[in-house]
């Protein structure tokens, strides 16, 4: 799948953007007071005469669609998409056609995730891991594995270790396998780890509608997972700020399970009846980075000129906002940023050595002309005469610690003596026990002996 790369790079300065001339659409002078104008034109479109425009002065251009490629084939297309009105209600805006090359770029090349197994050896082919898996669950769970692509890898492995990617075609293979209990002990007679499992995918999950955020959501899971035995886990929905939803996702194991819930679009839980839907995780968009247009990568564009991301209008080239250059008004190759940037580091340099020559030169004629001078510094307090009578007191208290000290010492001496006693008495009553079996046993056979 062709990989599409947004040029993150186009930075422009809306600070003078958010007024515009309107005079070709209301007719007189507009009354606002900006003397500056976006360079970037206005698109505007006009129901009566179906004519898409852009007013920079009193010129109107006419802004016609593209035409849709003839190579890309539309999927469940509705009327031909218009490009343009800004205006228009978003809730009646026609999309573009759903193409071959959106749809692609929407879904991975495979719909699950691998399963990824681990041999410590590298005897094993592809050939024989394929016939394994399939002739095992054929035999043992009557159950056909469609794989739909299988490869090697060795970027996480040790020494010789090897790693197989087995791609599933189905759900109810991948729910198949997804059981550990499933596989086989040993794969064309060699053991086996799996060094990191497939999350569940949404073909395998459902959606449960308005569930209360201050219910007791453990309580919740565990009577799902009562009334539904093959759930796997009951997730709680975050939003983009991370806070807690009214929708819980059910991971299930088994794509009959999820069918009867989708059918039956109820699941009554603690004797509230909740709605039951699809879960569709979001698909990725394709955006050209030409035209921003929708369905199409960049060398399928029919646009002539580039598309500015913030106005929507087309340019044939960049113009710097400082040197008036062909290129983007933050590129680093500008001349005008090269020099600034070259005297802002001049003058860093030379402020910084400045500073440092400065206080050199301080610290020396402070050292050449320093004189001491007793005069020059404050007398210090005279010292406190403490009473005798609290350094008698603080000394009582010195020696009452030490003597708690010295006796905590022995405490803790007696009480290692004692533990040590508590075992040695121990394997004493151990050898004891011992001995005294073995008379009982000594005894009992000399009683059968006598008899």
């Amino acid at each position: 799948m062709a990989n599409y790369h947004t040029d993150k790079n186009m930075v422009y300065n809306n600070l003078h953007q958010n007024r515009y001339s309107i005079d070709n659409l209301i007719g007189q002078p507009s009354q606002i007071g900006y003397n500056h104008q976006c360079p970037c034109p206005v698109k505007h479109y006009d129901p009566q005469t179906n004519v898409h425009f852009v007013s920079k002065g009193n010129h109107r251009h006419r802004r016609v669609p593209p035409p849709l490629i003839s190579n890309l084939t539309s999927i469940n297309s509705r009327t031909p998409s218009k490009r343009g009105s800004p205006s228009s209600d978003p809730d009646e805006e026609d999309f573009q056609n759903l193409t071959t090359a959106a749809t692609r770029y929407a879904t991975s090349r495979f719909p699950f995730q691998p399963f990824i197994v681990r041999f410590d050896t590298e005897q094993v082919n592809l050939n024989q891991f394929k016939e394994s898996i399939v002739n095992h669950f054929k035999s043992s769970h009557q159950a056909e594995v469609e794989i739909l692509n299988c490869r090697t890898s060795k970027v996480k492995c040790n020494n010789n270790d090897i790693d197989f990617l087995l791609y599933l075609k189905n759900s109810t293979s991948f729910a198949l396998l997804y059981d550990k209990l499933n596989w086989p002990l040993t794969i064309a007679g060699k053991e086996f780890t799996f060094p990191s499992w497939p999350s569940i995918p949404p073909q395998l999950s459902v959606i449960i509608k308005n569930v209360n955020i201050n219910i007791e959501f453990e309580e919740f899971s565990n009577e799902v997972k009562a009334l539904v035995h093959d759930v796997i886990n009951v997730v709680r929905m975050k939003n983009k700020f991370g806070n807690d939803i009214h929708l819980v996702k059910l991971e299930l194991s088994s794509t009959s399970t999820r069918q009867d819930l989708l059918n039956a679009k109820k699941l009554i839980v603690n004797y509230i009846s909740y709605d039951v839907i699809e879960f569709l995780s979001p698909a990725t968009v394709l955006i050209c980075s030409k035209c921003s247009g929708i369905g199409h990568f960049r060398k399928q564009c029919t646009e002539q000129h580039e598309t500015c991301k913030t106005c929507a209008q087309a340019f044939a080239d960049p113009v710097c906002k400082h040197c008036s250059g062909n290129h983007l008004s933050n590129s680093a190759k500008c001349p005008v940023i090269k020099s600034f940037r070259a005297e802002l580091t001049r003058m860093i340099l030379n402020t910084d050595h400045q500073l440092h020559q400065s206080s050199s030169s301080s610290a020396k004629n402070n050292n050449h002309n320093y004189a001491y001078n007793l005069l020059n510094f404050p007398p210090l307090p005279a010292p406190q005469a403490l009473n005798n009578s609290v350094m008698m007191k603080l000394d009582e208290l010195m020696t009452k610690i030490t003597d708690v000290k010295d006796h905590l010492a022995i405490l803790s001496s007696k009480h290692d003596k004692f533990e040590q006693f508590m075992i040695d008495k121990t394997q004493q009553d151990e050898l004891v026990k011992q001995q005294m079996d073995l008379l009982q046993k000594n005894d009992h056979e000399l009683k059968k002996d006598l008899v």
